[in-house]
């Protein structure tokens, strides 16, 4: 059986722009290592989610593990707790948070709280909260962010955001997003939490002190992204009876291949490996290969070029697609894997936001019919032999390219 080496660029392509004499970043870079691989390979233009869905990061990699986020996604919250460690179990209803400010009228005026380093302190302060039999469990995460999961029976991950997402508003009331009991009964205990936390949060010693030192406090735990993990969602070695390796940085994604039972890699400060624009991505590349001598799959998540794109930073963002075509050329040259590059969605630089566009993707191996194309690139690859798919087709063609398809029919 051949291993899969599988590499996603978040938010690679791009479109179109003047200044590039309307070429993409990833078509004005100068990449020879992908545009061997492209000419070595089979090439297509994928939509992760379906045709003109503009997918978030979550729900795109979802789909292109093979599970349909219209069936399995309800938010964002349990894959951003399980990244940064949090056990988050069948039956929890789990967010996304901040640490915010409100202004002396009770409206946000600042959504991260000035960007403290750590929320430990809001996390350590808060201690245990228990409402109408409901825990909440916190956890700092990086800077501003704090992972929440709430524990026990009859919830429902059906309610609104209580993050208003815009400064000069109050905190919003959660409501039920439908008429069940469990909405109904989440909605109300969230806005016991919210009150509680706040009320709490005034009488915080270390906001007492950043206010001293000119800073703002954080006086208020802002979440959205309510979710919960299916209680029919198999895992990746369930659904494909293989054993998987995930090689990120970022903890959304992270908690994504947790969720799905995959071995994640977690790299210590000394590696470099950041997940940002100046991330090791040499060290993370050597420490992939190094893993997949033990695993069926390997995957490894390259973040940076969605960050500087919706920053609006186009010519940081070839830079950096150059940097990863540097960091590939191993993978160029060598034929022992089944290679698979792609991204989960196409960010515009811009509109400085994710879009609906097709991204590329390109198979590269021992056996892999190949097609005519030049260079890896939004244009190039529409041109090439495997056409236009969607995201949950991925799984089934590496599967297929891997000998072990199930043979459907006599």
């Amino acid at each position: 059986m051949k291993k899969v080496f599988f590499v996603i660029c978040d938010g690679l392509p791009d479109r179109p722009i003047k200044e590039l004499d309307n070429k993409t970043p990833l078509e004005y870079a100068k990449t020879p290592n992908l545009d061997k691989i492209a000419v070595d390979g089979l090439s297509g233009m994928m939509h992760t989610v379906d045709v003109g869905v503009r997918p978030g990061s979550d729900t795109a990699h979802l789909s292109i593990f093979g599970y349909d986020p219209y069936t399995y996604y309800s938010g964002r919250g349990p894959f951003e707790c399980a990244g940064i460690g949090m056990e988050v179990n069948k039956g929890d209803v789990a967010f996304r948070a901040n640490a915010g400010t409100l202004d002396d009228s009770g409206l946000v005026s600042d959504r991260r709280a000035g960007r403290p380093e750590s929320t430990k302190f809001i996390v350590d302060f808060l201690g245990e909260i228990e409402i109408d039999g409901i825990k909440f469990i916190l956890q700092e995460s990086l800077g501003h962010r704090i992972g929440m999961i709430m524990r026990g029976p009859g919830l429902s991950p059906k309610v609104s955001d209580q993050d208003p997402r815009k400064v000069g508003m109050p905190v919003h009331e959660v409501h039920p997003l439908d008429d069940t009991v469990e909405a109904k009964f989440t909605a109300e205990v969230l806005n016991k939490f919210s009150k509680l936390v706040a009320e709490k949060l005034k009488d915080c010693p270390a906001n007492q002190e950043r206010i001293a030192a000119g800073k703002l406090p954080a006086n208020i735990v802002l979440f959205r992204g309510a979710g919960a993990i299916p209680e029919h969602m198999p895992s990746l070695k369930d659904k494909y009876n293989l054993d998987a390796v995930f090689v990120a940085g970022g903890p959304l994604y992270k908690g994504i291949a947790k969720v799905l039972g995959m071995t994640v890699y977690d790299f210590d400060e000394a590696s470099g490996v950041t997940g940002l624009w100046n991330s090791n991505l040499q060290n993370k590349i050597n420490k992939a290969l190094e893993l997949s001598k033990d695993y069926d799959i390997t995957f490894v998540h390259i973040k940076a070029a969605d960050t500087l794109a919706e920053d609006g930073n186009y010519l940081g963002k070839i830079e950096f697609i150059e940097k990863i075509d540097a960091a590939l050329k191993p993978l160029a040259e060598d034929n022992d894997f089944l290679f698979v590059i792609t991204s989960d969605h196409t960010t515009s630089s811009a509109l400085k936001q994710h879009t609906g566009d097709p991204v590329p993707i390109t198979f590269k191996g021992e056996g892999v019919r190949t097609d005519d194309i030049n260079a890896f690139g939004e244009r190039e690859c529409a041109k090439g032999r495997l056409s236009h798919i969607k995201g949950e087709n991925v799984m089934p063609i590496v599967i297929d390219l891997m000998g072990l398809a199930e043979l459907f029919g006599a």
